[in-house]
């Protein structure tokens, strides 16, 4: 057998996988999501009550299709690169499985803190924490001093006016996406993205930058790369790559964000302080504790549950036992930022095409530049902005990686007095 045709065989294996768990296929998200009546009777109860949450999906339900998943992946041999990237697209499917059946158990955290890692996971060769990164950034979008200089105050746009705005943005793309925007009376997120649909929460408000946000986040990054991936021929199972490509996925989704200047200050400490949240569930803190602490923080109390539930949801409300998924957006915004700071270079604009093929992890890559070159995968139909730019990314990054070694500390002390006149400013007395 030569090589492409194992490395075909290979590809062969997973999408058997894929079909044969399809019938029976329980999305985690889904199945963890708390109905809309949840949220509604919680503050039926002025909020003083713990959520009552119960799970559809039995721990015995998904047994079969696991015993299935292990025997193919069983059947998978080798340790090259694409040997391996199969195995693990297939774990993947055997990890979603595991956690919908240990929904409601302190098993579904472990289980949670070993794919996404957890608030206290450290990053790839370093000592640093999500939790460190998440505190780092609290500390410096953290205002420091007065300034005369506001900004107005926007206007916010409703569930309808986000998706007709979605929609037309759809009409303008090219080449086109058929994706189908749609209000949802029961949706438990203000949006969310499949491959083919984007679901709005009936009333729902959103500020610009959010829309902006929303657009680059869901429907360039998420949107784009499960289309990419099912119109893989021989890989249409890209197009959900599983529970371990979440990190990479969100990572590219929030340096979407970043890269077209969206990520603006309140979504950032959003997404520090959700790592926050998971580290005090992990410690203990049920769902009354972290709603209570992003009150006191100033958050709208819809706001408020809505970023507790998603670090309850599938575990434990009285604490504990935590999903951990959300410790996982900014490392993976900073594996990506770190990935394109090493690799981006003028002759490997092919190789990173690839991020957007399906939905992969980064560790993928080594393997889909070996399909690719094999005949086996497809170059992406949907590139996002940030890539087609490429003119713009090289020299950002090439610039970056100079300044990346530079020592800061000396700018620091040349600009101390600086910092600190700015940051002793004080509004004038209103008296006066």
């Amino acid at each position: 057998m030569s090589e492409v045709e194992r490395y075909r065989a290979l590809v062969a294996k997973v999408q058997a996988a894929v079909e044969a768990s399809a019938e029976n296929r329980t999305r985690v998200l889904e199945a963890i999501a708390w109905p809309r009546s949840v949220e509604e009777r919680f503050f039926a109860q002025e909020a003083q009550a713990l959520p009552e949450v119960s799970y559809e999906v039995g721990p015995d339900a998904l047994t079969g299709q696991v015993e299935a998943l292990m025997a193919i992946a069983a059947e998978i041999d080798g340790d090259d690169p694409v040997a391996l990237w199969a195995k693990a697209n297939v774990q993947s499917m055997i990890d979603g499985c595991r956690l919908v059946q240990s929904m409601g158990t302190t098993e579904f955290y472990r289980l949670s803190r070993e794919i996404y890692g957890g608030a206290r996971t450290r990053f790839h060769g370093t000592g640093e924490r999500n939790i460190d990164l998440a505190e780092h950034l609290l500390e410096r979008l953290r205002v420091h001093g007065w300034d005369e200089a506001k900004d107005a105050e926007p206007e916010r746009l409703t569930d309808e006016e986000l998706a007709l705005e979605l929609r037309t943005r759809l009409s303008k793309r090219f080449p086109s996406m058929k994706v189908e925007v749609t209000l949802d009376d029961d949706l438990t997120a203000k949006v969310i993205a499949g491959a083919s649909r984007v679901r709005v929460r009936r009333g729902a408000s959103f500020l610009p930058w959010e829309a902006d946000g929303l657009w680059y986040h869901e429907v360039s990054t998420h949107v784009l790369t499960a289309q990419n991936g099912a119109m893989q021929p021989e890989a249409p199972f890209l197009r959900a790559g599983g529970p371990r490509t979440t990190r990479t996925q969100e990572g590219l989704a929030v340096f979407a964000e970043l890269y077209h200047h969206t990520l603006a200050t309140p979504r950032m400490e959003r997404l520090a302080l959700r790592v926050k949240l998971v580290e005090m569930a992990e410690g203990g803190a049920d769902f009354l504790d972290l709603y209570r602490y992003l009150l006191a923080r100033g958050h709208e109390p819809r706001e408020a549950y809505l970023d507790a539930q998603r670090i309850c949801r599938g575990g434990r409300v009285e604490g504990g036992a935590p999903f951990t998924k959300d410790a996982a957006y900014l490392a993976g915004l900073l594996d990506v930022q770190a990935f394109l700071s090493v690799v981006v270079r003028g002759g490997f604009r092919d190789e990173l095409e690839l991020l957007m093929c399906g939905r992969i992890d980064l560790d993928d890559l080594h393997a889909l530049v070996l399909l690719r070159r094999a005949g086996i995968l497809r170059r992406p139909r949907f590139i996002p902005t940030w890539l087609r730019r490429w003119s713009t990314l090289v020299p950002e990054f090439a610039f970056g990686s100079f300044l990346a070694d530079l020592p800061l500390d000396p700018l620091r002390e040349h600009y101390r007095e600086l910092i600190a006149l700015g940051a002793s400013h004080a509004a004038p007395d209103a008296a006066t």
